[in-house]
């Protein structure tokens, strides 16, 4: 029973995250757009003034999510998983095909200036996109402060980074992490699997960030010292695959509503309840990102003359 009221308060703490208000800057009479001509990576307070224009809260149903702004044509980035499950289907002749499901048709958003509504047919439809866990929002929403997408390889371990973004625990709240880019690295981890149970890995590299990445935080922009973006957060600390096999084992035996007798304790629920509480709320201390090359652009479709 102690198992089960702790995982229904980390449900409701996950239904009361709301829209928090992003305070106004106090001498800003215009947004610009994000081009930094020096180094900056001490004066963090400032970069949080300057930055924070091109940050973007997702509610995607009930997930929680970051993204931002790259261009002055109205494209927005974050991690694909935000949007809703990715699922991999293995085509007869080998390809990997990738698609989205549970996808709400409407997502509310929010940025320094206020909140707004994008509806599904603005994301863009590139499945390999989601396959590397990103995806463009053609926002259709005038914007004059973007991030700048910087050169990833060039980018060594050791170098400082930061990020923004809207980490579950801070209620909606921006908020800003510093830290290193430690390595770049080939992920293990299944990035998903087939109906048929067929476990896929990444087929990309990762940048590896050491700073307190946690839920909220997926789909936040990896940021290098001259204010570019250099990644899209898609992972907090580790998950391995005996955890996932777990998890999804009890939720199946929880949809079945398979209970011990009273008095007996289930270590393996136990374990898997809280396993997953801990991915779900914990701040590991780092976390993996898309270097953002592997971004595919295209153009939004444009809209016929009436």
């Amino acid at each position: 029973m102690k198992v089960k009221i702790t995982a229904l308060m980390a449900t409701i703490i996950c239904s009361s995250i709301t829209l928090a208000q992003i305070p106004a800057p106090k001498h800003e009479s215009q947004l610009h757009h994000i081009f930094a001509k020096h180094r900056d990576d001490n004066n963090l307070p400032q970069r949080f003034i300057d930055l924070r224009c091109a940050l973007v809260l997702i509610q995607a149903g009930p997930r929680i999510g970051t993204g931002f702004y790259i261009s002055a044509d109205r494209d927005m980035v974050t991690a694909s998983h935000v949007l809703g499950d990715r699922q991999f289907a293995r085509l007869p002749d080998g390809k990997l095909q990738v698609a989205l499901a549970n996808v709400p048709f409407v997502f509310v958003m929010k940025d320094l200036v206020g909140e707004f509504n994008v509806s599904l047919p603005n994301v863009d439809g590139n499945a390999d996109n989601w396959g590397y866990d990103v995806a463009i929002f053609h926002t259709k929403r005038h914007t004059n402060c973007w991030l700048a997408i910087g050169d990833d390889k060039g980018a060594n371990p050791g170098d400082h980074v930061l990020t923004l973004g809207f980490p579950g625990l801070a209620f909606g709240s921006l908020t800003l992490y510093s830290g290193i880019m430690s390595a770049r690295l080939q992920e293990l981890l299944p990035a998903g699997k087939t109906a048929k149970g067929e476990l896929i890995l990444p087929s990309n590299d990762f940048l590896r960030v050491q700073m307190p990445i946690s839920p909220g935080i997926s789909g936040a922009p990896i940021i290098d010292d001259e204010n570019r973006v250099i990644g899209v957060v898609t992972t907090a600390g580790a998950w391995s695959q005996d955890l996932e096999q777990l998890t999804e084992f009890q939720r199946m035996r929880d949809q079945q509503q398979n209970q011990l007798p009273p008095g007996m304790i289930d270590l393996a629920a136990a374990t898997a309840h809280l396993a997953s509480m801990i991915h779900d709320f914990a701040s590991p201390g780092y976390g993996d990102a898309v270097p953002m090359h592997y971004l595919v652009r295209t153009k939004p479709p444009s809209t016929p003359p009436r």
